[in-house]
């Protein structure tokens, strides 16, 4: 299968799962491939994720940043990125060069190129809800979402 037919496949099933707003799309300028959009809360707050697909993709595991807000501020007034450049308790990453929130979403040992991303968008959102309950009871997100084993 092509790199081609896999993203036309991806969205393909994006479509089909509700989430027509993460459809990878493609860079004429940047020469690449991404997915953008827009994730509404339960609570009715907008979060926006950008991820541009690696090069080797779906063989490595795309990264996932929080573009809006940026700084994203937790319980308290705390950066996220603050806690650590990654934080295991937070579920982060080490952030962009221009300090967005990068949700682990899949540990990279254990990523195949059969992980599609509709279920990837799943883990962001339930990152989402997981970092809302963090800003109602400043708990942990790894509090309301267990680590992948």
């Amino acid at each position: 299968m092509t790199l081609l037919e896999r993203l036309n496949l991806e969205n393909q099933i994006l479509l089909k799962d509700g989430m027509s707003q993460y459809l990878v799309k493609y860079s004429q300028s940047g020469g690449f491939y991404y997915i953008y959009g827009d994730y509404n809360s339960s609570s009715g707050k907008k979060y926006t994720i950008w991820c541009r697909l690696p090069d080797y993709y779906p063989s490595t595991c795309p990264s996932v940043y929080v573009y809006k807000p940026n700084p994203l501020i937790g319980y308290g007034g705390v950066y996220i990125n603050s806690y650590e450049p990654s934080s295991h308790s937070m579920h982060t990453l080490k952030p962009s060069s221009s300090g967005e929130v990068q949700i682990c979403h899949w540990r990279q040992s254990s990523w195949h190129s059969g992980i599609t991303l509709n279920k990837v968008m799943i883990k962001v959102m339930l990152w989402f809800e997981a970092f809302e309950q963090h800003l109602l009871t400043g708990q942990p997100i790894d509090n309301f979402v267990s680590t992948m084993n």
